[in-house]
């Protein structure tokens, strides 16, 4: 029996898109003799596919990783096995028990401390009070917030809520396991542990199903991949064999480029140097040059659009596909611009690196492979802290200060 299946499953959104009435039109009714009456603007709705057709298996026990580009359906997909939100049409089935690492400090209350927190939010997920004190060690031990678990959890840094969360989340026994990008915060030696706790959660025999932009991630510790995109699952296979058609299919083919693909990149700000392991803060102020309007945090249906990055290596090849991603705050109109910050993730190996700058769409995919790239900007990554390096070559390339050129080993990117 399998432990998850989808039978022909689609989930339709209904986006609404208000249009102000023209110039003209506002300068007649207002000089009009007629009485001045409420009129909304004009409205207009379209459907919006997150996901269409899906069928699919995962046997107990297999660790199945989801890749795709940002709006591609996989939170879709999740929720749907989650039943946040149920199916337009087809069915979802789930046998056993299921635990979702997603939203990890969701249920905190950020007046009350870590070890306050821990007791509301296991209650939350379904954990006596007896259940709680039997793990409350173990929680604390492995979120390392010995020192902080009784300072409230407002004064926690992002990297200290998701250890908690994950700490947390993870006692909870269970058949099947979401995880949605949780790892993506840390520094990498708690990515390393918490890669382990999923491990022994594995050999336990509990189903897993595993989103990440991190190829090397899914390749590595799952049996199998599902590659999603636009709502589809596009190839379904080995995990190497379905990243390399996951990379064979983004490759830059920019046509007839809609005129919703029109952004202008005004400012930027990113680092020249990283390290791995560690994150660090970038901004960009970005101008919609389109006829369209680019829908930020509306609710449910929305496309939502937002700003992000990925990785190309020496070869000029996408090491990894769209970071952690900015979602518009709000609507910007055309002709509009807004600034955003966020925070880059190095890649997991140090050398020389282009970062390309991003804007995507909910089931509309990247700008840049409709459109323009956005800005390429070249960044050193450098080793982690702990590690020992001999400054060989081999890990990227030196460069050479005096004349701002790489040396003899330079490095091929592309033009």
């Amino acid at each position: 029996m399998s432990a998850i299946r989808f039978d022909n499953v689609s989930k339709r959104y209904v986006l609404h898109h208000e249009r102000t009435r023209s110039l003209q039109d506002l300068f007649v009714r207002k000089f009009s003799r007629k009485p001045a009456t409420y009129e909304k603007p004009f409205a207009t709705t379209e459907e919006f596919w997150a996901v269409r057709d899906m069928s699919f298996e995962i046997a107990p026990g297999q660790m199945v990783g989801l890749i795709g580009p940002n709006g591609a359906g996989k939170s879709t997909l999740l929720k749907l096995l989650a039943r946040v939100i149920e199916p337009t049409r087809g069915k979802v089935y789930v046998n056993g028990r299921l635990n979702a690492l997603i939203e990890l400090s969701a249920g905190f209350h950020e007046e009350l401390t870590g070890r306050e927190n821990i007791f509301l939010s296991a209650a939350l997920l379904g954990l006596s009070r007896p259940q709680i004190q039997k793990h409350l060690d173990e929680i604390i031990a492995f979120s390392e917030l010995e020192k902080f678990i009784d300072t409230p959890v407002k004064h926690y840094s992002s990297g200290m809520h998701m250890r908690l969360g994950f700490a947390i989340a993870t006692v909870i026994e269970s058949d099947i396991l979401l995880v949605d990008e949780v790892l993506a915060v840390g520094d990498s030696n708690f990515q390393r542990k918490c890669f382990e706790r999923i491990a022994e959660i594995r050999e336990c025999g509990t189903t897993i199903l595993f989103v990440s932009h991190q190829m090397a991630e899914v390749e590595r510790h799952c049996d199998r991949a599902l590659l999603i995109m636009n709502g589809r699952i596009i190839a379904d296979g080995v995990p190497t064999e379905t990243a390399l058609t996951y990379k064979e299919l983004t490759k830059r083919q920019r046509t007839d480029t809609p005129d919703f693909y029109n952004v202008e990149y005004v400012k930027y700000q990113v680092p020249e140097e990283m390290r791995v392991g560690e994150r660090a803060a970038f901004s960009v102020t970005i101008k919609n040059n389109s006829r369209e309007i680019w829908n930020g945090e509306q609710g449910s249906g929305t496309r939502l659009v937002s700003a992000s990055y990925h990785w190309l290596d020496r070869h000029g090849n996408m090491h990894q596909f769209m970071g952690p991603r900015k979602i518009l705050p709000r609507n910007l109109a055309p002709g509009q611009e807004i600034s955003l910050t966020n925070f880059i993730l190095p890649p997991t190996t140090p050398g020389m690196y282009l970062l390309e700058l991003d804007v995507a769409a909910e089931g509309m995919g990247w700008f840049g492979a409709h459109g323009k790239p956005g800005p390429q900007i070249l960044v050193q990554v450098l080793p982690a802290k702990s590690a020992r390096t001999n400054g060989s070559p081999e890990q990227g390339g030196d460069l050479d200060r005096t004349n701002g050129e790489y040396n003899e080993k330079k490095l091929e990117l592309r033009d």
